[in-house]
């Protein structure tokens, strides 16, 4: 069994607790914390196998959408030109 840490996400995208559960594959571990997520007051809930980012279940609010930009109207540093 695997050690995963689930990080359990507000709909700002903070993490507003962790906890962590013991699956035997990554799906597992995805499938368990898509039940965790019903079962407590959070927007999405991350999970982590180490430093590696498994995958993540539900859903936050996009930042942009947050500080009431529109996508795209920040600085675009990849066309920004010297």
């Amino acid at each position: 069994m695997i050690a995963y840490r689930c990080y359990l996400l507000g709909e700002d995208g903070h993490i507003q607790n962790s906890d962590v559960i013991e699956c035997a594959t990554d799906a597992d571990a995805l499938a368990e914390a898509e039940r965790l997520l019903a079962t407590v007051e959070c927007a999405a809930i991350e999970v982590w196998d180490k430093a590696r980012r498994v995958g993540a279940v539900g859903q936050v609010r996009d930042q942009g959408e947050m500080s009431g930009k529109k996508p795209g109207s920040g600085t675009d540093l990849f066309s920004a030109q010297s």
